[in-house]
C-alpha cells in the first residue's frame, strides 16, 4: 500500500484529525470540519485511512466530506457554467427547468467525480457516478459511525430516498 505524503504544515491539522476521530466523545469532526481548509482534512483522511484503524464507510465518510466541499465551490465558483444554465433556471416546475435541472445535475455529477480523480480517490469518483444509492447509504453509515443514527425528519428523508432503512 502505497503511504500518503504528509508536508509538516499539515501535521497539525492530522493530528487534530486523528485526534477528534479517536475519542469516544467524537465532537470534534463538526468543529474541524468549520475550520480547517477541506484540502487538510482531506490530508488528514488519508493519514486516518493508511493507518487502518476506522472500518470502511468511516473512512469513505472522512474522505468524501471535503471531497464534496471542493467540488461545491469549484461548482459555486464556475461562471461558465452558472452562465449555461441561469437562463434557463428562470421558470420554475415548468419542462424546461426539470430539463435543465437534470442536465445540470449531470455535468455537476462529472465536475464532482473528475474532482474526486484528481484528488487521488478514483474508486470513489466511481462509485459517486455510477451508483449513487451505495454511495450515499455507505456515507450515511460512515456518518452515524462518528454521530450516531439520524433522528426525526432526518431520518424520515432518509428513508424516503432509500438511504437508510
Amino acid at each position: 500500500m502505497d503511504r500518503t505524503k504528509v508536508n509538516d504544515p499539515d501535521l497539525k491539522a492530522i493530528a487534530a484529525f486523528v485526534a477528534s476521530t479517536a475519542t469516544p466523545e467524537r465532537c470534534g469532526l463538526p468543529y474541524l470540519a468549520a475550520v480547517l481548509p477541506a484540502e487538510h482534512r482531506l490530508a488528514a483522511a488519508h493519514v486516518v485511512r493508511d493507518l487502518g484503524a476506522l472500518p470502511p464507510d468511516a473512512i469513505l465518510y472522512l474522505l468524501a466530506q471535503p471531497l464534496l466541499d471542493l467540488a461545491n465551490d469549484h461548482l459555486l465558483r464556475d461562471r461558465d457554467l452558472t452562465a449555461r444554465y441561469e437562463e434557463r433556471f428562470e421558470v420554475e416546475d415548468s419542462d424546461e427547468w426539470t430539463a435543465a435541472m437534470a442536465e445540470y445535475n449531470r455535468e455537476a455529477d462529472a465536475i464532482t467525480a473528475a474532482i474526486f480523480r484528481a484528488q487521488g480517490e478514483p474508486g470513489l469518483a466511481h462509485l459517486y457516478l455510477t451508483d449513487r444509492r451505495a454511495f450515499d447509504r455507505r456515507l450515511e453509515r460512515g456518518r452515524q459511525h462518528f454521530f450516531g443514527p439520524p433522528t426525526g425528519a432526518h431520518a424520515a428523508y432518509l428513508r424516503s430516498k432509500g438511504i437508510i432503512d
